[in-house]
């Protein structure tokens, strides 16, 4: 996304919401929101963010109110970029692209936040020391990270790097597939496959770290 592109949708951003649900009411019809975002007219970007806005309940509802205007912005980003793309055929369709845009990037976070999760707390079982003092609780937390890091270096390098990329990095899948050289197909059975190495890794380190204690 260029730097002109990128001022402007910083801008569209800040405006204040009762000028954008004005404009909304008013605006233009999709199609000719749709043909100005692929002409790079400001006006189309601002109209974008309006109905982009629409779905800021549904996301407040599924993720919190922590960071919700920054996800909002992130999904009007990912559509502004798709349309300029020219990802949305049917120009009349942009309201059902809006909601399944919004549904995938709502899902794909919880699907990361359950998966952090598991990396952080897949080893709670294992039998490595009393939680008692806060020495001994830096110590655990130690160990448990170390595990972790050993489990990813025992993967295969693309299982490891999309991984990384994804849950760490946070990286989209656009670009994880754009620098890996993935399809979307392939994307996802690699992610697929990559989690379920790292779960049977892990399983198999607390099973070894069992028998030895």
């Amino acid at each position: 996304m260029s730097h002109s592109t990128a001022t402007r949708l910083s801008a569209v951003k800040s405006r204040p919401p009762k000028e954008r649900e004005k404009q909304q009411m008013t605006g233009p019809t999709a199609e000719n929101v749709v043909e100005m975002i692929r002409n790079g007219h400001p006006a189309g970007l601002e109209q974008l963010y309006a109905l982009a806005s629409n779905f800021t309940f549904f996301i407040m509802r599924q993720l919190g109110a922590d960071e919700l205007q920054d996800r909002v912005h992130d999904v009007f980003v990912t559509a502004a970029a798709a349309i300029a793309a020219g990802k949305l055929r049917d120009s009349q369709r942009l309201t059902p692209f809006l909601t399944t845009l919004t549904r995938f990037y709502t899902y794909g976070q919880i699907d990361r936040r359950v998966v952090r999760r598991k990396y952080t707390t897949s080893l709670d079982h294992a039998n490595i020391a009393d939680h008692a003092e806060n020495a001994e609780q830096s110590v655990y937390k130690q160990q448990k990270l170390r595990m972790v890091r050993e489990i990813l270096d025992s993967m295969p390098k693309r299982d490891r790097d999309v991984l990384h990329r994804f849950y760490v990095q946070e990286q989209s899948k656009e670009q994880i597939c754009r620098e890996m050289n993935l399809t979307p197909t392939q994307f996802r059975l690699l992610k697929s496959k990559a989690k379920s190495t790292f779960a049977k890794l892990g399983q198999g380190k607390l099973n070894r770290s069992s028998v030895a204690a």
